[in-house]
């Protein structure tokens, strides 16, 4: 009689466990049905025209746009083979592609799902989806725009 089946739930949110492992899960199955071999190949043919830069920048935005609907871990697992065979494929240092994905994987300020801190925050503060939209955006534009321009000035292709 302590505690309520609310109070239960609510320190011990099941959503974050169900999301975290379904994203793992879902990172898993990516990679072992070769999707994310493909999606590598599908990414490099399409960037032909755009060089090195235009890579870095796609696979930044790839692992932020992943890391915004599953897991960060997930996102980064998904992204750095394909940013490092990338990399190699454009004759470019893989360090600034390996930094593109860890900052991306890091930058979940859009979604509360991405990030299990912020589901916490999300169920604990009572906050609506719209709440991250509004902060969330704002701060991804500005933390991307740092990041894209800081990376390749201390990691050169």
């Amino acid at each position: 009689g302590a505690l309520n089946w609310n109070e239960v739930r609510r320190r011990f949110p099941l959503e974050i466990w169900a999301i975290v492992g379904a994203a793992l899960s879902l990172a898993n199955l990516m990679s072992t049905s070769g999707l994310a071999d493909w999606l590598g190949l599908f990414l490099q043919s399409s960037l032909n025209g755009f060089g090195v830069l235009g890579a870095f920048i796609a696979i930044y935005l790839v692992t932020l746009l992943l890391t915004e609907l599953i897991t960060n871990n997930a996102a980064a697992a998904l992204v750095f083979p394909i940013a490092y065979s990338l990399s190699l494929a454009y004759g470019a240092d893989p360090m600034p592609f390996i930094m593109a994905v860890i900052f991306g994987a890091s930058a979940s300020f859009i979604s509360p799902y991405g990030y299990q801190t912020n589901l916490m925050v999300y169920s604990a503060g009572d906050y609506e989806f719209k709440d991250y939209l509004k902060i969330g955006i704002p701060m991804s534009i500005l933390y991307s725009a740092v990041v894209l321009f800081t990376i390749p000035l201390l990691f050169p292709f």
